[in-house]
């Protein structure tokens, strides 16, 4: 899949999934735990788990997470519940979520983000993740 790099410069991530509208996105169960090597997947593959407003069961892909595709990291913490910054309502979410160690917003795409100083970490759907064994990782 080719993306075009307006003037010669980084390729921009916004592309739409391509689950069709009205069919429910794939799942995924890892079974994660804090400590555990994981994958993100290519963006092609994570794209193919979401719809074409980029969600998978209500969870949004945002542009800021691809520059972290194909690379490996820690999981940071196991994910159930989020706060709606507006309400200050408590909000269950379901299936597996994760937080990455040391992937967080860096605000390379959105505007209205400089820089992200807040530095959030995103949420990752186990079905955007593959489990990488640790003793393979090492060699």
């Amino acid at each position: 899949m080719k993306v075009s790099k307006p003037f010669g410069g980084t390729d921009y991530p916004r592309r739409r999934g391509s689950v069709p509208a009205g069919t429910t996105t794939p799942t995924c169960t890892l079974d994660l735990q804090p400590g555990e090597t994981v994958r993100v997947l290519p963006y092609e593959k994570i794209l193919a788990t979401l719809d074409a407003r980029n969600k998978n069961r209500g969870l949004y892909f945002d542009a800021e997470e691809v520059p972290f595709c194909g690379k490996t990291f820690r999981v940071r913490s196991r994910v159930g519940q989020i706060i709606n910054e507006r309400t200050g309502e408590m909000i269950p979410i379901k299936g597996g979520n994760v937080l990455l160690e040391h992937a967080w917003c860096q605000a390379r795409y959105s505007d209205r983000r400089m820089m992200c100083p807040r530095a959030i970490y995103p949420i990752w759907r186990e079905a955007w993740l593959e489990r990488v064994n640790d003793d393979a990782q090492s060699q």
